[in-house]
């Protein structure tokens, strides 16, 4: 179960939830932070691979560190390169 919690009721479009993240709807997009070689290797960014796939798309994008690239409705950001 996911509780939603809107903390600027004046219409943000980010909204801070409690839960499963892999549980949002849909229509949600989720962003996370990930080396510019998408290697997704460790932490919740293997959930992300496993998941929602589309490694080769994102590794399509010629995206450099600091800049994001988009696979579906999800974000990553680019974050470093490991050496």
């Amino acid at each position: 179960m996911v509780s939603c919690l809107n903390e600027d009721p004046e219409g943000s479009r980010v909204t801070y939830m409690k839960g499963d993240l892999f549980a949002c709807h849909k229509t949600d997009s989720l962003a996370h932070s990930i080396s510019e070689n998408c290697c997704m290797g460790a932490g919740i960014a293997v959930l992300f691979k496993k998941k929602f796939g589309g490694v080769q798309e994102l590794l399509n994008q010629p995206k450099k560190s600091g800049e994001v690239a988009i696979y579906g409705s999800y974000i990553y950001y680019l974050d470093w390169m490991w050496a």
